[in-house]
């Protein structure tokens, strides 16, 4: 997909809606370990149901859906739930009447996000999209095709995941451009001494 076919649609989500005010989203001061907490055992359950399900449950076939089913809560929890709690931001996706996918956003927070619930959610995040990319690419090397399908499917999901967020949250694409910056101009400088 090209730029041209690609748009992002940015709102903020009204105070006035009842579904929102009983939810009471994000004070500007409040920190949310219990989403936290959640987001990080969605990881760890889905990384644990593949590393030790084989040795537990003796049928593939039930450790596939079992593993099918942590990834799919994983990836809807964290996209509709601990995504609008820690970090503010909720991402989905429509097609236009022309067949362009359109990125949407909603903004829970009028103020800045909590920095430590950011970095939880950034962290953990990235780190599992990281580590389930590490198990595709380690199971290319043993041929264990069944294994490289769910670890694929993980880190599809996760990557999706980092990817709609990322999108939508200028402050890490303000991170990232000056860590593009910064690495720019070390390699620069680098470049200038060896000569």
């Amino acid at each position: 997909m090209n730029k041209q076919q690609q748009e992002i649609e940015m709102h903020d989500v009204q105070q006035q809606d009842t579904y929102l005010s009983h939810l009471d989203l994000l004070k500007e001061d409040d920190s949310h370990p219990v989403m936290w907490l959640l987001h990080i055992l969605l990881k760890a359950c889905a990384f644990f149901s593949y590393l030790l399900l084989g040795y537990i449950i003796q049928n593939m076939f039930y450790e596939m859906i079992i593993l099918l089913i942590c990834h799919g809560v994983d990836f809807y929890l964290v996209k509709n739930v601990t995504g609008r709690y820690l970090i503010g931001v909720r991402w989905y996706t429509d097609l236009s009447f022309h067949g362009q996918e359109i990125y949407k956003y909603e903004f829970y927070n009028k103020g800045e996000v909590n920095a430590i619930d950011s970095t939880v959610f950034w962290y953990c995040q990235f780190g599992s999209s990281c580590l389930w990319a590490f198990f595709v690419f380690a199971n290319i090397f043993q041929f264990g095709f069944i294994d490289i399908f769910l670890a694929g499917i993980g880190a599809c999901l996760n990557w999706i995941n980092l990817w709609g967020y990322y999108k939508g949250s200028q402050e890490q694409q303000k991170k990232m451009r000056n860590i593009k910056q910064f690495l720019a101009k070390k390699g620069a400088k680098y470049l200038i001494n060896q000569k």
